[in-house]
């Protein structure tokens, strides 16, 4: 890595010295990049309840896919994943928030949707979790798919947009079903438990948290349909467009590294000279993250910090973690996924 080091030295040498002809930036022009530096770590919105995503224990001690994702914005902007402060925000008062500035970037398993960039000054910085609505059931019941449980009874929360979509995914395909609504999430598990109901239906996430809480988590199922698909990842608020690139580019930036096998312990681990589209993404020679306002190390310090894409699924949401949820359309595009990242260039 010391070539590595010497090569990034350079790159900062002339950057800076190129920099030194611009006009300097205004508290203005800085943003919320200014702000969360003279601070001393960055505040992200999330929500207190949504485990594999984020959650709090009775310990204090946060986790989920959004907490590592805001632990590497964290190590973007001052090298370490923890400079970083969470702030429990419910779903009708993220936007809030983040308009206010109580917030630097919001999360919670906000929907990216039309109306948040539209009408509440919202921009998504891309997709952190393609979430879905799926359907959870008994093995002992011995289907594999949807296609075989028409007729069923369906738990869901009442009044919510999943018990809209799922009678519209059994109307659509003009398969028999009987809803059993419940007035809580709570109450719904409750009657699926109890064998009111052959199916129960909600986020992916929460039928995977569910799942570990029943007597034997091994004897049901998520069924392998989507009754819908939804989109979540950061957001941040309208007019400031450097933030939104650094919070977007972080984003990218974990993709890519799958993208290309770095792992935390890969790119700890380098050989002195990797090949080029390594050595690009690691900002050698050419010193991208000065473009951003970061050092031009930011993404190996990111990737060190919190690993890659993959690595933050697996551990909280995927085969390493209690959820046990598949990648499904949350893998590589090269995997059967969707997710995908540009060339660092």
């Amino acid at each position: 890595m010391i070539v590595l080091r010497q090569a990034r030295f350079r790159a900062v040498t002339i950057l800076m010295l190129g920099m030194m002809v611009l006009v300097p930036l205004t508290g203005a022009d800085a943003g919320v990049l200014q702000t969360v530096r003279e601070r001393g770590h960055v505040v992200c919105g999330v929500s207190d309840r949504l485990p594999g995503l984020s959650a709090v224990d009775r310990n204090g001690r946060w986790s989920g896919l959004e907490i590592e994702f805001c632990g590497a914005l964290a190590a973007a902007v001052f090298g370490e994943r923890n400079h970083v402060k969470f702030r429990a925000v419910s779903a009708g008062e993220g936007a809030r928030a983040l308009a206010g500035g109580e917030i630097d970037v919001l999360l919670g398993g906000t929907v990216l949707s039309l109306s948040r960039e539209a009408e509440l000054g919202m921009r998504s910085a891309g997709v952190l979790f393609y979430e879905g609505q799926g359907l959870l059931v008994p093995r002992s019941f011995g289907v594999s798919s949807v296609l075989e449980v028409s007729g069923a009874s369906i738990c869901v929360q009442r009044g919510t947009a999943s018990e809209k979509a799922v009678a519209a995914f059994f109307e659509a395909r003009q398969m028999r079903f009987q809803l059993v609504p419940s007035d809580e999430w709570a109450d719904a598990v409750k009657a699926y438990r109890e064998g009111t109901c052959t199916l129960l239906t909600g986020d992916l996430a929460a039928l995977a948290h569910e799942r570990t809480t029943m007597p034997k988590p091994s004897e049901h199922f998520i069924l392998p349909e989507l009754v819908a698909q939804e989109q979540t990842g950061p957001f941040v608020r309208q007019g400031d467009d450097p933030w939104l690139t650094v919070v977007r580019w972080t984003l990218l930036a974990l993709i890519e590294a799958e993208q290309l096998g770095l792992s935390s312990d890969a790119v700890r681990d380098l050989p002195e000279a990797p090949e080029p589209a390594v050595r690009r993404f690691l900002g050698v020679d050419t010193g991208l993250g000065a473009s951003l306002g970061l050092q031009p190390n930011w993404t190996e310090r990111v990737i060190a910090s919190v690993g890659n894409y993959g690595e933050m699924f697996n551990r909280t949401l995927g085969e390493q973690s209690r959820l046990n949820l598949p990648r499904g359309a949350n893998n590589l595009w090269s995997g059967g996924g969707l997710m995908i990242a540009p060339q660092f260039r």
